[in-house]
């Protein structure tokens, strides 16, 4: 009854169901084990903007949350799915990535498959296809493209192949593509709606890992530089401007990168010695520089390290970042989880597709947060909870984080007794 598991944990609004705790859609200040999901190995979780996909050992993939474009891959009358439900797949899933209204996904196969919105091509299936599928269609042009990662944007995606070549599709608003052009504001620029690779000096790096979010893309290389275009006007790109960045460039001030992430107007890296770095604009701390900065609150021009970070100034690199509409998440070397930013106070954008935050930090209240700040509770149920400060608690520890709009959703391994999912 007491074994080492790998769970899944969400915190956050639990609008539409997206934390998949059950149809009363109830937000959740702490992070907490999502039941129907127990007796599966998670694997991997990515956030969307309201959904959230999870891939197991087995390849299986476990979608819910909002659905109203088809963004579950299942379930096509519902608007919204608030339990974990199976994606039909011919294949067994590798790694999912999920964007703001659609998701990819790779499976072993060695095929990429897309569903949800496609207004905008961001599913890659053509010209012509259809504004939206709520099943999952083969992106035929990737197929046996030896496509290695996803990701997956608000309008647009990008796929890394082995040999370190980066593809993008979608819309081209900002310059997100990294494929040139004049770069028009939202709901304009060019749309490609087949993948197409970026050249310009990202040619000359062998790629390692891809982020994106919102109308913003980055990349690490294999030599630890990072690389971000697209979007920039509140100084997320990191290049000391105030500039939309219309084919990839790298970060300046930045080496040994091994993990990074973007927000919509703030950007994270961590370092192999264990360093980290923020940029961009500062609202309710998503920098994590602390409360000093509530006063002045300017932006962080470029990459500028966050000093006294208990657990990330270890001298390792931290194990992940994350980073979502306004707060941002770490996982320490030894598996620990750090979150800061907005975690539910008022906010002007609250009324963002009628979605505000609430507890997406798993601090327990409500309370925005200018210092990354430990984690202390996972909840196995409602009532029930393992506290990091008991001694008699077995340690949890997260191995990877995915930060959506307003909610958060962690892997964790940790010795569970089934009984206190009661």
């Amino acid at each position: 009854m007491v074994q080492v598991q790998r769970i899944l944990a969400t915190c956050g609004n639990g609008h539409l169901g997206r934390l998949g705790h059950g149809i009363g859609q109830e937000s959740s200040k702490f992070l907490r084990i999502v039941g129907s999901l127990v007796g599966y190995e998670i694997e991997q979780v990515a956030c969307g903007g309201a959904h959230t996909a999870v891939v197991t050992d087995d390849g299986s993939l476990f979608t819910f949350g909002q659905n109203d474009f088809g963004q579950l891959g299942h379930s096509a009358g519902d608007k919204y799915v608030a339990v974990p439900i199976e994606v039909t797949l011919p294949d067994p899933v590798v790694s999912v990535a999920a964007g703001e209204h659609h998701t990819l996904c790779l499976t072993k196969a060695d095929e990429v498959w897309a569903w949800g919105r496609h207004e905008s091509g961001q599913c890659g299936l053509g010209d012509g296809a259809k504004p939206k599928y709520p099943e999952p269609r083969l992106v035929k042009e990737l197929n046996r493209a030896g496509i290695k990662e996803l990701a997956a944007g608000a309008e647009h995606s990008m796929a890394l192949t082995s040999a370190g070549d980066v593809l993008s599709w979608g819309a081209g608003a900002f310059g997100a593509l990294g494929l040139g052009g004049k770069g028009a504001g939202a709901g304009g620029g060019d749309v490609k709606w087949e993948p197409q690779q970026i050249r310009g000096d990202l040619r000359s790096a062998r790629v390692r890992s891809l982020v994106a979010n919102y109308f913003s893309s980055g990349a690490v290389d294999d030599q630890g530089r990072a690389w971000t275009w697209g979007h920039g006007l509140h100084w997320q790109l990191g290049h000391g401007t105030m500039e939309h960045q219309m084919m990839p460039k790298q970060v300046p001030g930045l080496s040994g990168v091994t993990t990074m992430a973007l927000g919509h107007m703030h950007a994270l890296a961590g370092t192999a010695v264990g360093r980290l770095y923020t940029w961009g604009t500062d609202e309710f701390g998503a920098l994590g520089r602390g409360e000093a900065s509530m006063k002045v609150r300017l932006p962080v021009k470029t990459p500028t390290e966050v000093r006294g970070v208990s657990g990330l100034g270890t001298g390792a690199a931290p194990k992940a970042l994350a980073a979502g509409w306004k707060h941002s998440a770490g996982i320490t070397p030894d598996g620990r989880v750090l979150t800061w930013g907005w975690n539910g106070a008022y906010n002007e954008d609250s009324w963002f597709m009628g979605d505000s935050g609430s507890g997406q930090l798993g601090q327990g209240d409500n309370h925005d947060r200018w210092d990354p700040t430990l984690v202390q509770r996972l909840h196995t149920s409602p009532k029930r909870f393992y506290d990091l400060r008991m001694s008699y608690i077995k340690p949890w520890k997260a191995l990877q984080i995915s930060c959506g709009r307003n909610h958060t959703a962690a892997v964790i391994e940790t010795e569970l007794d089934t009984r206190d999912l009661n």
